[in-house]
């Protein structure tokens, strides 16, 4: 029995100094995770874990990707180095914010609109200027349109001058005059001509749009100024503009789906236009990509 006793008490030592040992290291671990990410370079820093979204989900990703691609003809190990930390391809810019706001991850590329509301919380790394991109929005209306003049009246209210206070108020950008008339797009109207009478439709139900998840915090209150104006409800579903395509490729339009498309990436609008689904196309609004990093 004492032979049992004190093997017993062996192995219960030996157990608690595992359990010391392991919870040493996993505070050792968590001390290196600590990061100084300043610089565009710390990204590349041997631990550093960074996100983007998916390129085949949202075009945040693609762009994330362009900024690497440029950067390898000059930087080419840097850039190796920050592609060989990327550890999570979210489905969209919340979802990645959301894991650096968890300190799930230690940087993700995404919209600087998007961390307007949280810029307490996390630090902004610029993109270097020659690897800079320029993100930019597309909208379009649906053929299949509930009401076809109520939507397009939306979309050139959009459109006024007097809005882009409140879109530059949200972290976006105006475009250029080059931007706009891009060829791919139907340029945007004249704002001096941009009403359209009401009159004649059914607007008992409200115009539903699909909406990239980078409108998330803007497009609710563009609604509530329209809502309050022109007496027409708006609304709105969010997702990443790759999901949101896919579902009004297959029909989700009108009734069944939306009026109106905001997307994060022009493509998917002119090819939804090429396809005879959408019209009234246009580039619209633009956006900064930047590197969102968590504060600790």
């Amino acid at each position: 029995m004492v032979k049992i006793f004190n093997l017993y008490k062996t192995v219960l030592l030996a157990v608690s100094i595992l359990l010391v040992w392991g919870g040493s290291a996993c505070r050792q671990q968590d001390a290196k995770a600590d990061f100084n990410l300043r610089n565009f370079v710390d990204l590349a820093g041997a631990g550093v874990r960074v996100g983007i979204v998916d390129p085949e989900l949202g075009p945040a990703g693609r762009y994330a990707r362009q900024v690497l691609e440029k950067m390898h003809p000059a930087e080419s190990e840097t850039a190796t180095a920050i592609e060989n930390n990327i550890v999570t391809y979210e489905s969209h810019v919340r979802a990645l914010l959301d894991k650096v706001l968890r300190h799930e991850i230690d940087a993700g590329f995404v919209y600087r609109s998007d961390t307007l509301k949280v810029k307490d919380e996390i630090s902004i790394i610029e993109v270097p200027a020659p690897f800079t991109v320029s993100p930019e929005y597309a909208l379009a209306r649906m053929k299949g349109a509930v009401a076809p003049a109520a939507a397009l009246n939306f979309i050139n209210w959009l459109l006024l001058s007097e809005r882009k206070g409140l879109w530059q108020e949200y972290g976006f950008r105006p475009l250029s005059a080059q931007s706009q008339n891009i060829p791919s797009v139907v340029p945007t109207s004249s704002t001096s001509d941009v009403h359209v009478e009401l009159s004649g439709e059914n607007l008992k139900e409200p115009l539903r749009i699909f909406a990239a998840a980078v409108f998330y915090d803007v497009l609710p209150q563009l609604a509530k100024e329209y809502r309050n104006e022109s007496g027409v409800e708006v609304e709105c579903e969010f997702a990443g503009s790759g999901k949101l395509y896919q579902k009004l490729l297959q029909g989700a339009v009108g009734a069944c789906g939306a009026d109106i498309f905001l997307s994060a990436a022009p493509s998917y609008v002119v090819e939804l236009e090429r396809q005879g689904l959408a019209d009234s196309a246009r580039i619209f609004m633009g956006n900064d990509l930047v590197v969102a990093v968590s504060s600790r």
